[in-house]
């Protein structure tokens, strides 16, 4: 009999069937959300954490193309500061217990956290789509440039700038990454954390009600 669990995928295989399996969480979760939304903060945030784990750790053959960051920043618009700092937290030491956790977890946390509180104290400004966008690149390389700081830990500051000017390619990573899953992503979310809200984000300025700390 042949043993199909053995059966090699190829880096370009695997990172497909991947990017279908997040496909296919992220449109059955946004579906749930729509048919059974019954305005439970904590089974919304539920529904964001399990896109968030599984969006990075899929799509972790691509390095920093996940959907966690704007995660973080609409939840800072939308829900507030505090449950963008949860989810935050909840994904980045849940995903890295998976694909690896040291101190660089503390500081992944606290960069996404950093992001979702801009989010919400810029709420106000990201009021379009081309806004959103640009806050998502931008926080593609603020990311980055805040985890590099976890190098310090084991080698001496003057190595900082080299290391982040190495990192460039995975910054403009992070960046297409971030671009590509606020295009794609970014209404189905804010439908999910607020129904009773008219928000249009396909490139027409939306109207909402911001949150406070």
């Amino acid at each position: 009999m042949v043993d199909y669990h053995v059966l090699y995928l190829n880096p370009l295989m695997s990172l497909l069937l991947n990017l279908i399996l997040l496909g296919v969480i992220c449109w059955s979760l946004l579906s749930i959300g729509k048919n059974y939304y019954n305005g439970n903060k904590f089974v919304i945030l539920g529904i964001l954490a399990i896109i968030g784990i599984s969006g990075r750790i899929l799509m972790s053959p691509i390095p920093n193309v996940q959907p966690v960051t704007i995660i973080v920043i609409l939840v800072g618009i939308k829900m507030g500061a505090k449950e963008s700092i949860f989810l935050a937290s909840l994904i980045a030491f849940s995903t890295n217990l998976i694909l690896g956790n040291g101190v660089w977890t503390i500081y992944q946390a606290a960069a996404w956290s950093l992001i979702g509180c801009l989010a919400t104290l810029l709420s106000n400004r990201l009021n379009s789509s081309i806004r959103l966008i640009s806050f998502a690149g931008i926080s593609g390389i603020l990311f980055n440039w805040l985890v590099s700081l976890s190098i310090l830990h084991v080698v001496s500051f003057d190595r900082l700038i080299p290391y982040i000017l190495v990192g460039i390619p995975y910054d403009l990573l992070h960046i297409v990454g971030n671009i590509t899953f606020m295009i794609w992503l970014s209404q189905p979310l804010i439908e999910i954390m607020s129904r009773e809200h008219e928000i249009h984000l396909n490139f027409e300025v939306s109207t909402h009600e911001s949150k406070t700390f």
